[in-house]
């Protein structure tokens, strides 16, 4: 599939979706969407390695059923359902007032999600900690080349590997809980949400492990490398916990690092003179757009086998999420600068992929080529 059939779809979306938004809202809204959707199909570009990372852990039909409607529907629903329930959750507000405010005021439902950030944070880092814990110590024992050396193998080689990273991410929860402690005087208030979304995050990472490997024993694999082939429910229900982790990144690293809530239209909404309905039309609609890019780059990628032939960008893909946790823990005692959320990604990402080209074979054809021609 070449480039420009992969950015088909998602163009034409774009295209039809702000002629609807001229001809209805208005061209400020039109304009607002394009600029929306663009920043969402960034995003998925970025978010695809991981997810074709994930695909590779499936066998079909739940790849084709993760590869098309997995990823739009489990996008979509983490970014636009997670927040309302986090602020319910944390007794903010009742549900329905939840999405009403998300809804229809925007900004009263940011103040409300910033006084349940530090125990998102809290629950998103140790939660995806341990999905990055996942690649560090290698508790699939798969075979595979180290990116950074010498450490990075001998980590991957640890006995009890389940062990090693649950130790790791109780570590970061305490160390993390004992900052914050000591930085507000050991307020009640501030120590608890911090130690309990810690909890939370850690025992919602080890039920949906637990979800996942009874799925697998259902279908007589034991490992996420050996899922089986047949028509099961429970194959869906495995490829569902997998859905669940990426969702629930993507929703930490553009909702609660940067401080921004979808249904405001990051801030580019604000200004348009559109109303609540209509702003959160807009960015739904962006939403969708980007989900759907992604679906199709990630399918490309696992098609094309892009993560065996790249080698170390399945590496460069689990480090984001490893700079990820620690940029969460971080953020609980010092503001994290958004140039810092919007950029470490794509550089990881970067070097994961410069380091992966054939620069060596390259040389050599070049040096051949340049021999034969004198």
């Amino acid at each position: 599939m070449a480039t420009r059939s992969l950015l088909t779809l998602p163009l034409v979306l774009t295209l039809s979706a702000a002629a609807v938004a001229w001809v209805v809202l208005g061209p400020a809204a039109a304009l607002a969407f394009a600029a929306l959707a663009l920043l969402e199909i960034a995003m998925a570009a970025d978010s695809s390695v991981p997810m074709a990372g994930i695909a590779g852990r499936l066998h079909s039909p739940a790849r084709r059923l993760f590869l098309s409607l997995g990823i739009v529907a489990g996008v979509l629903a983490m970014r636009l359902a997670l927040p309302p329930a986090a602020v319910a959750v944390g007794g903010v507000t009742d549900p329905a007032s939840a999405v009403d405010e998300a809804v229809f005021a925007p900004g009263s439902f940011t103040a409300h999600l910033a006084e349940v950030r530090p125990a998102l944070a809290a629950f998103g880092a140790a939660f995806i900690w341990l999905v990055f814990a996942e690649y560090l110590f290698n508790t699939d024992r798969l075979s595979r080349r180290s990116w950074l050396g010498g450490l990075e193998a001998r980590l991957a080689r640890v006995a009890r590997p389940r062990v090693w990273a649950l130790v790791t991410a109780v570590a970061g929860v305490l160390v993390t809980t004992s900052l914050v402690g000591a930085d507000d005087g050991w307020a009640v208030t501030t120590v608890l949400p911090v130690a309990l979304g810690g909890v939370a995050g850690t025992g919602a990472y080890l039920g949906s492990k637990r979800v996942a490997a009874w799925s697998l024993r259902g279908l007589g694999g034991t490992d996420t490398g050996s899922v089986a082939t047949g028509g099961s429910w429970r194959v869906h229900t495995y490829a569902s916990t997998v859905v669940f982790e990426r969702g629930l990144v993507v929703f930490m690293l553009f909702e609660i690092l940067d401080g921004v809530y979808s249904l405001s239209g990051s801030g580019l909404l604000g200004g348009d003179g559109l109303g609540a309905l209509e702003q959160a039309a807009v960015a739904v609609a962006a939403i969708g757009v980007g989900a759907v890019f992604l679906a199709r780059l990630t399918s490309r990628l696992d098609q094309a086998a892009g993560l065996q032939r790249l080698r170390y960008l399945k590496a460069g893909a689990a480090y984001v999420l490893g700079v990820l946790a620690v940029l969460l823990w971080t953020s609980l005692l010092v503001p994290v600068p958004g140039i810092v959320v919007a950029w470490f990604g794509s550089v990881v990402i970067g070097l994961a992929l410069a380091t992966s080209l054939p620069w060596r074979a390259w040389a050599r054809r070049l040096r051949r080529r340049r021999v034969t021609a004198g």
